[in-house]
């Protein structure tokens, strides 16, 4: 019994994903989202899988802790690594909800261009994820706690007709929670104003809103007797 007991569980424990692979990919909608899985390896709790997405492509390997299973969540260390960047996070999925924690990652917004080529804009520098921890259960966020940096560069961005741009300094992004609403600031290192600001409430509501401190660092035109904390532009749109 003991030896069908070890037989059994040296067979899950080592169980191919590309065989599971084989029978669930067929149901999932890769195609819709253009999404290319061109290869999958390792075990349906270690491996990892190729993956490839308008000119974007990186492995994505996951972890499982087995043990945590019994917790009745699934715990699984996640990582990216692609052609414009790399992210990694220790994340716990739930019939009911997800959370991330400990996710940290880097993003070079240059490769996001051939995206938004269609919109006419252009971005460069990277992006800096730091300590980012995120729950979402029952259709609501829990928590919500980062930081992220962007090292600057050159923007350009449709206006009218016209393509206007320049060059931004460093920035730096701060998401926090606080009475059921998921608070986004963002500022420039040379400045003590937000140049935007943003929060989702317990409603799933999103508002964000521009500072006139923006349309500065862009040399775009504006009334010179307002102060740069005054919101110019507000949107305000269900998200969730």
């Amino acid at each position: 019994m003991l030896g069908i007991i070890s037989y059994l569980s040296f067979l899950i424990a080592t169980f191919p994903v590309s065989l599971v692979w084989t029978s669930v990919s067929p149901k999932l909608p890769l195609k819709q989202l253009q999404i290319n899985v061109k290869a999958v390896s390792g075990s349906i709790w270690k491996g990892n899988a190729l993956i490839a997405s308008r000119g974007i492509e990186g492995v994505l390997a996951w972890d499982v802790s087995v043990p945590g299973l019994f917790t009745g969540k699934l715990p699984v260390k996640l990582s990216i690594k692609s052609n414009i960047g790399s992210f990694q996070t220790n994340a716990r999925f739930a019939l009911n909800g997800a959370e991330l924690t400990d996710t940290i990652g880097n993003i070079n917004l240059a490769g996001l261009n051939p995206f938004l080529r269609r919109d006419r804009l252009t971005l460069a520098g990277d992006v800096k994820i730091e300590n980012l921890s995120l729950a979402f259960y029952d259709g609501d966020i829990l928590t919500a706690n980062g930081r992220f940096t962007w090292s600057g560069g050159e923007v350009k961005y449709p206006a009218g007709r016209d393509i206007h741009g320049g060059q931004f300094p460093p920035m730096v992004g701060l998401i926090s929670q606080k009475a059921n609403v998921t608070r986004l600031t963002i500022r420039d290192n040379q400045s003590s104003v937000d140049l935007l600001d943003g929060e989702l409430d317990a409603f799933g509501m999103g508002t964000l809103r521009v500072k006139r401190r923006l349309l500065d660092l862009a040399n775009e035109p504006w009334p010179k007797n307002s102060s740069e904390s005054d919101v110019v532009f507000k949107v305000k749109r269900k998200i969730l």
